[in-house]
């Protein structure tokens, strides 16, 4: 759980996001590709800071865009914004 606490906090401060409080509206903006998320994936890999589970689990994720869409939903739940 802490790896991928340390991942998820990795990817978020890696990208970019700003509040416009006069509509409301959260603007995203991602620094860091997928490719490179799967590259750093494979590297914790095979340094062995993630289990192979672990690794199948997370790269499935970041596929599927599961962390970003966590952030918006809890940005949103937080916050009753709308994303655009």
């Amino acid at each position: 759980m802490k790896k991928l606490l340390i991942i998820l906090s990795l990817f978020i401060f890696t990208s970019c996001a700003a509040l416009n409080s006069a509509k409301g509206e959260l603007h995203l903006e991602i620094n860091i590709t997928k490719g490179q998320e799967l590259l750093d994936l494979k590297k914790a890999l095979d340094a062995g800071a993630i289990t192979a589970t672990e690794f199948e689990l997370m790269k499935q994720r970041v596929i599927d865009d599961y962390y970003m869409k966590k952030v918006l939903d809890d940005k949103v739940k937080v916050k009753g914004l709308k994303t655009t």
